[in-house]
């Protein structure tokens, strides 16, 4: 393929990227809903309460138009469940240093990425809401991270760089979850 040609399809690749579409949006709510209806049965305790407030709040941001939002809720709850159900024992000690590096080098990106962005947003955006549920996920993920237990490290790190994504829109309270908040605490 000439060399004008791949430029000009890398370009045009570049630009659909740029664009965004509220309906992929609603999509990936869709998707992450999903997941989280199939795993969410097996959560007890604290990532139960942080998955349904999470999930009633995305609900709330779709019926008002925010379905951007919605969307990372969902995707921060997603990450909740899988981080509550890994097992949250050290790594094996097989593990490789290239492998320990490598978990080492993307777990502390996301974790600057999501305190980066949740600082960089932190002006005219109002996320008092889901600040408390931030600061976990960020405290979970170190505290996993240093006892060598990786896979929930990780979850919750993009459970936080996931609610760092949360724009504008968000209410000044979360949804009130009746009875069903209170008894799984």
């Amino acid at each position: 393929m000439p060399e004008k040609r791949v430029a000009t399809k890398t370009a045009k690749k570049a630009a659909k990227k740029l664009v965004h579409h509220p309906v992929n949006d609603l999509r990936r709510a869709y998707e992450h809903l999903g997941r989280i209806e199939i795993v969410e049965g097996a959560l007890a305790g604290s990532p139960f309460v942080d998955v349904t407030t999470l999930t009633s709040l995305a609900q709330q941001q779709l019926g008002d138009g925010y379905s951007r939002n919605a969307a990372d809720l969902l995707r921060a709850a997603e990450h909740v469940c899988f981080a509550a159900l890994a097992p949250n024992r050290a790594a094996e000690p097989l593990i490789s240093r290239d492998l320990r590096r490598a978990l080492t080098i993307k777990f502390e990106g996301l974790m600057r990425r999501a305190e980066e962005q949740w600082e960089a947003d932190e002006g005219p955006v109002k996320r008092q809401v889901i600040e408390e549920l931030f600061a976990r996920a960020l405290d979970q993920a170190r505290n996993a991270f240093d006892r060598g237990a990786y896979r929930p490290a990780l979850e919750f790190a993009r459970a936080a760089e996931a609610l760092s994504q949360v724009g504008e829109g968000l209410p000044a309270s979360l949804p009130d979850l009746g009875l069903l908040g209170r008894l799984a605490s």
